[in-house]
Order: structure tokens, then sequence, then C-alpha cells
């Protein structure tokens, strides 16, 4: 489906949809982190993303030291579940995964052993903590373009240190660290501050991809009235513009 065969095919009263096929970060591998609790409620999420157009999904489960450690074994055996569970229910997406990298030893421990797992093409989903900027985060992005890897930040609009420093945006950005947006921060699901910060990346240019980052029914009902909203008919085709998930 092209960007725009919907737009002027549905009703007001309807939901529109994302303008990607491609949803690079979520959180729908039951039972493995904060996101999705069973197999039931991936189903329910896994559909409302095939409402909102997505054909893709890459399921990015956290993997970080302290709470999630996870590994492309220990998740196996929920994401085989769940790949097993759509076909059941012959919903028509393409599943895969890899992880979304907190930036901790592990994640450094991991990169110096060549067991990251990307996205297609070497891109790299890698997120901060949220309570404390990482004081060589330019090093590491420097280290993962030098193995081959093109690193995604993450949900930038959503860190306050850099909320408060926006200089460190252009600054990323600068060193070709790309930006992928949550669509729920454009939508005010985080806060006004958080909405606002989306909004001037977006005013600056600095939004590559979007994210539903979707843990469970809460998120998909907030970002479902948004896809009905006049807000969002408004922004559509600036975000339409610039999102570039459909390349990977």
């Amino acid at each position: 489906m092209k960007i725009f065969d919907f737009f002027f095919s549905k009703k007001e009263t309807e939901a529109f949809q994302l303008p990607f096929n491609t949803d690079i970060h979520s959180h729908i591998i039951p039972g493995v982190d904060d996101g999705s609790k069973n197999l039931e409620s991936s189903i329910f999420l896994v559909k409302k993303l095939r409402e909102w157009g997505i054909y893709n999904i890459i399921a990015t489960p956290h993997r970080t030291d302290i709470s999630f450690e996870n590994t492309p074994d220990s998740i196996k055996p929920h994401f085989d579940a769940l790949k097993k569970e759509i076909e059941k229910n012959s919903i028509d997406v393409n599943l895969t995964h890899s992880f979304e990298y907190r930036l901790d030893e592990g994640f450094i421990k991991l990169m110096e052993q060549k067991k990251l797992v990307a996205l297609k093409d070497n891109y790299i989903l890698i997120e901060n903590s949220f309570i404390q900027p990482l004081w060589n985060l330019k090093e590491i992005i420097f280290d993962l373009k030098l193995k081959g890897f093109k690193p995604i930040l993450a949900h930038p609009e959503r860190y306050g240190y850099y909320i408060n420093n926006k200089n460190m945006y252009t600054e990323l950005h600068n060193i070709e660290c790309e930006f992928q947006i949550n669509i729920m921060s454009i939508a005010g699901g985080y806060g006004k501050e958080i909405q606002k910060t989306a909004k001037w990346l977006l005013e600056k240019g600095y939004l590559d991809y979007i994210g539903t980052d979707l843990h469970n029914k809460s998120h998909s009902d907030f970002i479902d009235n948004y896809l009905k909203s006049s807000a969002y008919k408004k922004t559509l085709p600036i975000l339409a513009s610039m999102v570039k998930n459909d390349i990977i």
C-alpha cells in the first residue's frame, strides 16, 4: 500500500495508518521484558500493528545488564511461539527480531565479541539510560561505525538531560547517529515537555525513523486515538516526507 492510498479513502471516524510498513521498535515478544506478558496480549498487539499498515515487525526486546539479560537463545522459544501463533491466526505480517540495546558494560562486551544482533544492513537500535547521560556515547558510536554498524538512537526525545541540552542532539546527528522518535512522543503520550522536544526534532529535520515502542494495550489504545485525530492528519504529510523505516 502506498503512503497516501488510505489518506483520502478512510472516514474521519476511522483510524488512519502509519506512513510506513516496517516498525523497528516494539516489545511484543511475550514474557521476555516489560512488554507483552503472554501470547494473547502479543497477538492483540500484532493485529493492531497490522491495522496501522505494518507488514514487517522487527521486535526489539530490551537487552540490559540490570534487568533483561536477553540473548538470542533465551528469547528463541518465546519468539518461535509467537511466530507459530501468528501463523495460526493467519495474520499477514513478517516477524523478525533484533534487540533494543542499552549502552552498558554488557553491550560493550557483545560488541567486542561480535555477538550483536543487528537489524537489516547492520543498523542497530541503541538506548541510553533515562537517569544520566553516557559520558563516552560519541566514542561508542564511533566504535560501532568503525565495526560497520549504523547506530540508531531510540527515543532521544525522552532523555531529560538532552531536553535541557539540545546542542547534544545536533552533535549526535552530525556524527551520523540517526534518531528513532516514538509516535507516542509526537502524540503527547509521555507529557508535554517530551512532545515539545519531539516536535523540535521534527522541525530540525532530525527524525529518521518512527517507532511504536509498543508494550501493551494501553499504548495501542493511545496510538489508536491519535491516529484518528485531526492533529495526526495535520502532521502526517510531515512525517511521511521524513521517515525512512522501510529501508530496513
